[in-house]
């Protein structure tokens, strides 16, 4: 194998690791007010939630959806990791829904302090963060991969 193809596969496993670890370091958290009287949520209700397809839960409360920076890494990774979309075609869509006065879009929040003070506060609230919390009113909820 000559020198230069090796660097090539050296660097191309070094990649491949690193992102491997990084994504298992920082993974999303998804967290509803305890209001909410769920513990898991499918992928499907997810998408419908933050699609705005579902403005409400099973027991009629309004849902309030929250999210991270939208040009922020974590919003990237919630939109990639947990609803399989692109951040670009979710707020294509906001923008859409908002514009036809069908739906309110989720609101944006600059940290994952104050989405947590918010969830906590709103009944039907939902939101992710990038780690562990404990804050009263709010729990987490594990996502059922399809």
């Amino acid at each position: 194998m000559s020198a230069r193809l090796w660097v090539v596969v050296v660097a191309v496993v070094f990649t491949v690791i690193s992102g491997r670890l990084r994504a298992a370091d920082t993974s999303i958290v998804l967290v509803v007010n305890d209001s909410v009287k769920i513990e898991q949520i499918s992928i499907d209700s997810l998408r419908a939630i933050y699609s705005l397809r579902q403005l409400s839960w099973l027991d009629g409360v309004e849902i309030t959806a929250f999210v991270l920076d939208i040009d922020g890494g974590a919003h990237r990774q919630f939109c990639r990791d947990l609803l399989k979309v692109y951040p670009h075609q979710l707020k294509k869509g906001w923008d859409r829904m908002a514009y036809t006065g069908r739906a309110r879009v989720p609101q944006v929040v600059q940290s994952e302090q104050m989405l947590l003070d918010l969830v906590k506060q709103i009944p039907g609230a939902i939101g992710y963060v990038l780690r562990d919390f404990d804050v009263p009113n709010v729990h987490m909820v594990s996502v059922l991969e399809e």
